[in-house]
């Protein structure tokens, strides 16, 4: 079709545009670029329904750096809305500006809004509507780290040169709202900067070109993928087709991330107890158990407390001791993105890893799968038989009382293209016994976990998601042959957990990300058996526990984040280009705690000789933060091959004791309001961060990565929550064989006259250093080694700086001579303070290698080996061979709660207490794959994790005037080990296909093939017990897990 411009210039649409090429020149488009008729997009995406009427035309288009509008005049058959017809833009404001792109249509007249002006007037109702409309034609600006990913790069010719104006375009069923495109600039850059977790397509054309087609290219949250597109002329069809899912190492990372994605949760056996299943398994993370659910780990040398834990961007740690607070279904979960080194400015009040778990949303398609996986006795094994203490010579082993793990997923669009959901529920029965304890009476563990998400397209450029994820569980402590069932703690607790709010709008180079998140956590301690009549009785030398736990009560914990931030992209600025974040955050939380130890009052015994008693009244405590943060970072890209990131981070936090409401044994409310301290502490923070990467080869294969940080830990409420003034006097009595009563008073600490903060405690920090580099070694294969270093001070502690002592020796029971601090001035002198004692530190050095080949002709793997050490002196210094990494003093996690944590407070704690700390594992070695049983439609799949055994040390009970029994150790954290463990778990299944509505998968999984039966948990490590070193927690043995998954959807 033939026509004229306002300027008298007639032809074709081609040669209409060829005419405009001088006045667009500074597009940078060149000849080739000029000519659109083989850029082809779908006019305003999926919305050109209100333009078009019904028709979908295909027009060609081009995206330059000059506002260039379309202008629909006469289609045959269509009816065109007069304002549209009779359009005019004014180029102001954010959205006029980031309008550039032209497009032709049969009938259509192209205009420059840089050259004719005076020839446009469209109201700004109008420039609205076209601005959302076409937003399927821009570049996705950068969102937040960890929610979305991007791809990059270059489009070239066969000779090297860039290719502006090529038309690029990446589909996905994770894309809400449809394909995005984007023409490549002047440079011949393609840039998609906020792309959900998904496996995209990637097509690439331009006028005389053949068509490149990439497919399979995963991206992850947080992962930043770069192509390096070869265009070859036309005639020499090029068709690119790749098979694996980018790496799990990111190479446009300066520090060290691991991603695990849809297919290794689906394909990787596990023990399916949560996201920790595959967190244990990234390089340069030390679980505290590896054989067991536990959710405490550490991150190259970092404590259990100092990692955050993000769901969908939003911040669930535990306010009181920094343990994860929710954890979503394994089913529920798209991926799980673990930053073990280097984060970002972005994120704060942080030591260890950051730690962000992606949910799964719904898509144009209903999509539903339903799973059950069992565990039967029968195909379980017993390796290791223990005597059950009082059983009259009977004995026991690993004992599988029950398994059964039910799982249904539902997704799909409520409106196509505009609104998602998605809808999970998890049934989980844990039920089993250790050797030596009584099967009768086995640990019962289970779960019931909701989950529902919303992912709406309210414009082309606005969406919002929401979830909200609800678990109930029981996890009561694991009984063994010292602790027996009705000493045991059960643990139950709700934990409602909802994110909303996340709205982002994206303009061509410019993004808004608003979101918010709350969790409530809801737990009630009591004895297993339901009985709290009867007084805890511990051996300190036998390590035997009977009677009721020490202690119970219940707890509740808040925590809510809200979080803002603004990405720019600006290219060509002082020989870089530039892409700027700036942020805001504001979290708040708080904890609430009544403490009740049965009886008012537990017993210590020495070999089976009363010795002392600890009596107290209920207790109230609590504390409660603000944190305001801000943070600014640039990411500067110079040339193709070196990219710098720097970025500095403030932080505001206020620590506060709060008012509680006064609860009984009970947990009843008396009326009584406790008033708290107020302020106990201001911190204000400055952490720096600075990242490079660079190239160091040509074809962009070698890549060099290193980073440098400071972190710092946020507020811990369980921390000053000792010095809450609902904190009731602890007093130790010994017992008196002439009396046959614990008569004599050894101690009282009362926590309003024993117990001080300093209020200029500092924040603990720690100094992190990388450095690494990645080698692809062809398409398929990628290789990375890095070295990691950490220098923590600050850390907080108890020390007394009342109490006066004298150095002295005792005579152990071997002749050995032990040093000892004698108190001198009574116990009532001593004065407890938490601050920063001196001393207290961590020095990490980890060297990782990492090897992955990515999925193709049939296999996969993935592997990696750390070597490491951990050194320092921490508030968990001296805990037992079974006790986590922790750093700060605040209330121990889970079956660790028997009480405060006073580590310190006596200067014989820190006998030979500086060493290994309790997650040190030198030699970590894992691996995991799947490979495709050709001709049989079975798939063979594999987990292996083979690690050093945790460090401990041996102890002796000694008689001081200030604790006739106090624990000292004898020798260095880290002189024994537990045995290394290696645990094999291998799948084999089978998918079978249902007509054309999906398919049915049978899995058999053989959990720990190996049949290991490394220790994890010891009786008692004093040297002079004939329990020392006896185990008493095993890695679970061999079992079968059965299973099969029903996958539907159309």
């Amino acid at each position: 079709m033939r026509g004229a411009d306002e300027h008298g210039r007639a032809g074709t649409v081609a040669e209409r545009f060829a005419n405009l090429r001088h006045e667009v020149r500074e597009i940078g488009l060149g000849d080739e670029g000029a000519r659109p008729e083989t850029v082809h997009q779908y006019l305003l995406g999926h919305d050109s329904r209100p333009v078009l009427g019904e028709r979908r035309e295909q027009v060609e288009c081009f995206r330059g750096e000059m506002n260039l509008v379309i202008v629909p005049r006469q289609l045959p058959g269509v009816e065109i809305e007069r304002e549209w017809a009779e359009a005019d833009v004014h180029s102001h404001g954010p959205l006029a500006e980031n309008l550039r792109f032209a497009c032709t249509l049969p009938g259509t007249s192209v205009w420059s809004a840089g050259i004719l002006p005076h020839m446009l007037n469209i109201t700004r109702r109008s420039l609205l509507l076209l601005c959302c409309a076409s937003c399927g034609i821009f570049p996705r600006a950068t969102a937040a780290q960890g929610l979305t990913g991007a791809l990059i790069g270059t489009v070239r010719d066969a000779q090297g040169g860039v290719l502006p104006g090529a038309a690029v375009r990446v589909s996905s069923p994770a894309l809400i709202g449809g394909p995005a495109s984007v023409v490549t600039n002047d440079k011949g850059q393609m840039r998609f900067l906020a792309l959900p977790p998904g496996v995209y397509v990637l097509d690439i054309e331009i006028q005389g070109f053949a068509t490149l087609h990439e497919e399979d290219i995963s991206i992850g949250a947080g992962a930043t993928i770069e192509r390096a597109a070869v265009l070859k002329v036309a005639g020499l069809a090029e068709s690119v087709v790749v098979e694996g899912s980018g790496p799990r190492i990111d190479a446009r990372n300066p520090g060290f991330g691991t991603r695990f994605g849809p297919e290794d949760l689906a394909s990787i056996p596990t023990r399916r107890s949560g996201m920790f299943d595959l967190i244990r398994t990234a390089p340069g993370i030390s679980p505290t158990s590896q054989g067991t659910g536990s959710a405490l780990v550490s991150a190259f040398g970092s404590g259990a407390n100092e990692n955050t834990f993000l769901i969908d961007g939003t911040n669930f740690t535990s306010p009181v001791n920094g343990i994860a607070r929710a954890e979503p279904g394994v089913d529920f979960i798209q991926e799980v993105h673990v930053q073990s080194v280097g984060a970002s400015a972005e994120f704060g009040n942080v030591q260890g890893a950051v730690v962000d778990v992606i949910t799964k949303q719904g898509s144009n398609r209903f999509l539903s799968d339903t799973s059950y996986y069992g565990q039967p006795a029968a195909l379980t094994s017993q390796p290791v038989r223990l005597r059950i203490p009082g059983a009259g010579g009977l004995s026991s082993g690993y004992e599988r009382v029950r398994y059964r793990d039910f799982t249904t997923n539902l997704g799909g669009p409520v409106v196509r293209d505009r609104l998602w959901f998605f809808a999970g529920y998890q049934y989980l029965r844990d039920y089993d016994s250790q050797p030596g304890s009584d099967a009768a009476f086995p640990r019962i563990y289970e779960q019931n976990k909701t989950f529902a998400k919303l992912s709406w397209r309210l414009a082309p450029a606005w969406q919002l998601v929401q979830s909200v994820h609800v678990e109930h569980w029981v996890n009561p402590e694991q009984p063994t042959l010292v602790k027996p069932f009705a000493a045991t703690l059960s643990q139950r607790a709700s934990v409602p957990a909802v994110t909303f709010g996340y709205l982002t709008h994206t303009s061509a180079n410019t993004v808004w990300d608003v979101r918010a998140g709350h969790v409530a956590f809801s737990q009630v301690s009591t004895p297993s058996s339901g009985n709290a009549a009867t007084a805890s009785r511990f051996d300190s030398v036998t390590g035997v526990t009977s009677g009721a736990p020490q202690q119970v009560g219940a707890g509740k914990q808040f925590r809510s984040t809200a979080k803002a931030t603004l990405s720019h992209y600006r290219p060509a600025l002082l020989g870089a280009d530039h892409e700027w974040k700036t942020g805001l955050q504001v979290e708040t939380g708080e904890h609430r705690a009544l403490q009740v130890i049965p009886t008012g009052t537990w017993y210590l015994d020495t070999n089976g000789q009363p010795s002392q008693s600890t009596s107290r009244e209920p207790t109230n405590a609590g504390g409660h933060f603000i944190t305001e943060g801000v943070f600014a970072s640039d990411s500067l890209t110079f040339g193709n091959r070196l990219t710098i990131n720097a970025g500095v981070r403030f932080d505001h936090s206020r620590a506060s004791s709060q008012d509680l409401p006064a609860l009984d044994a009970d947990r009843r409310d008396t009326g009584t309001v406790i008033h708290g301290l107020g302020t106990m502490y201001v911190w204000n923070v400055v952490s720096p961060r600075l990242g490079m990467t660079a190239k160091l080869s040509g074809d962009g294969r070698t890549l060099l990565r290193a980073s440098y940080g400071r972190f710092h830990q946020g507020v811990v409420t369980g921390e000053f929550a000792p010095l809450h003034p609902g904190q009731t006097p602890v007093t130790t009595r010994g017992f008196d064989p002439a009396t046959g009563g614990y008569t004599r008073v050894i101690s009282v600490v009362d926590p309003k006259r024993n117990l001080q903060m300093n209020p200029a405690t500092r924040s603990p920090r720690t100094d992190e250093y990388s450095v690494g580099i990645d080698r692809e070694m062809g398409r398929v294969t990628t290789i990375g080694v890095a070295y990691v270093r950490k220098d923590g001070a600050d850390f907080i502690g108890w020390t007394d700086i009342g109490g006066q002592y004298r150095a002295d020796t005792r005579t152990l029971a071997d002749g050995r001579t032990l040093p000892v601090a004698v108190l001198v001035n009574g116990t009532a002198a001593r004065r407890f303070l938490l601050t920063n004692p001196d001393g207290y530190s961590l020095t990490y050095n980890g060297l990782v290698a990492v090897v992955e080949k990515r999925r193709s002709h049939g296999w996969q793997a993935f592997g990696s080996y750390t070597l490491s050490r951990a050194y320092g002196l921490q508030a968990y210094s001296g805990t037992t061979a079974a006790g986590p990494q922790v750093s700060t003093v605040g209330a121990p996690p889970g079956a660790f709660s028997t009480g405060p944590i006073t580590f310190g407070r006596d200067p014989n704690d820190l006998t030979n207490a500086s060493g290994r700390l309790p997650n040190d594992r030198p030699h970590m070695f894992r691996a995991m794959g799947s490979v495709d049983v050709r001709g049989t439609g079975f798939v063979l799949a594999a987990n292996l994790q083979m690690s050093s055994g945790k460090p401990w040390a041996a102890t002796a009970q000694v008689a001081l005037p200030q604790n006739p029994d106090q624990r000292i150790l004898i020798e260095p954290r880290g002189t024994r080990r537990l045995s290394s463990q290696s645990l094999l778990d291998v799948r084999l299944s089978r998918a079978i296909a249902v007509g054309g509505m999906g398919h049915v998968e049978l899995l058999v999984d053989v959990l720990n093939a190996l049949n290991d039966t490394a220790e994890e948990g010891l009786a008692t490590d004093n040297l002079f017990s004939a329990n020392f070193g006896q185990p008493t927690a095993f890695v679970d043995p061999r079992r079968a897990m059965i299973g099969v998954r029903v996958n539907v959807g159309r």
